[in-house]
């Protein structure tokens, strides 16, 4: 089912080929993405696999549990030629008030939730969602190597550790990918993150390489996200001058706006796999071209 131009990377020490575009399941979930429109998105999803694409993201809060069961129903029959990864830590109440949680029984109820909405017997790839300052490291990660001891998950992520964290995480458990935003506009982990990785032999799973729409020439310099749109949370959105200079510098780019976006993340080999939310065909076939390119060059 691999496309016949899809370029592929060993994401760390897992030895698992990932595509280095995989599909990010956020805007899948639709909350906070207006304007998404499910059956596209849909359709969307299904070809991802045809182009190549075989490394799916998620987690339980995109669309509380919504990116998880339509990831589920559209995956389910192709199961053993994709790579899933999910993730752990957020959990919300009836009323939609979302708490940081990564205590032992939590995560147990997390996995079990997680594994009837994919409809899988395991997780390829099991993270950290964000740190919780209230459950000590050591509980969290001595439950996920239970759970990968027992076959339930096969590998450990973390996803929005610093280094000093990360650090301390692969004191206690075998970690294999570290994901974090990376694009022209958000370069911090030049400086130290991709550096460890290389070092270390860990995959780097970069989110955002198109910095939420803004470096795919989406956006006008007075675009202001609305009250449900979750870009109105993001640094580049909230800050002006941010978001002044983004729309400069896609203004200046000589070609397509995402493929030079995409192809400046693709060219760090250090990266194992770019995560995009691609909810319309054309956007899959412009980003798989965009890919094959950016390597060629």
């Amino acid at each position: 089912m691999r496309g016949d131009a899809m370029l592929y990377r060993t994401l760390g020490p897992s030895g698992m080929q990932v595509s280095l575009l995989g599909y990010g399941g956020w805007a899948l979930g639709k909350k906070g993405w207006p304007g998404v429109d499910e059956k596209e998105a849909l359709k969307t999803l299904e070809a991802c696999v045809g182009q190549g694409i075989n490394f799916f993201d998620t987690a339980p809060i995109y669309g509380f549990g919504r990116s998880e069961e339509l990831l589920g129903e559209t995956l389910c029959g192709m199961r053993s030629q994709v790579i899933i990864a999910t993730k752990c830590g957020l959990r919300w109440n009836d009323r939609g008030y979302v708490k940081h949680n990564l205590s032992r029984d939590s995560i147990l109820l997390e996995i079990e939730q997680s594994l009837r909405r994919l409809k899988t017997a395991y997780i390829d790839l099991y993270q950290i969602h964000w740190p919780d300052p209230h459950t000590p490291l050591e509980e969290t990660l001595e439950i996920l190597s239970e759970l990968k001891d027992q076959g339930v998950i096969r590998h450990i992520g973390v996803s929005n550790f610093s280094p000093e964290l990360l650090e301390n995480a692969l004191i206690h458990a075998g970690i294999v990918s570290v994901q974090q935003p990376y694009n022209m506009l958000q370069r911090e982990a030049e400086a130290d993150m991709l550096p460890m990785c290389r070092r270390l032999g860990l995959g780097f799973i970069c989110y955002s390489p198109l910095a939420q729409g803004l470096l795919g020439g989406n956006f006008s310099d007075d675009f202001k996200p609305g009250r449900h749109d979750m870009r109105r949370l993001n640094p580049l959105y909230r800050n002006s001058a941010k978001f002044k200079a983004g729309i400069a510098l896609v203004h200046n780019m000589k070609t397509s706006p995402a493929a030079e976006s995409l192809a400046f993340v693709a060219r760090q080999e250090a990266v194992s796999s770019m995560l995009v939310s691609m909810t319309q065909r054309k956007h899959l076939d412009e980003n798989c071209t965009s890919i094959v390119h950016a390597c060629d060059r």
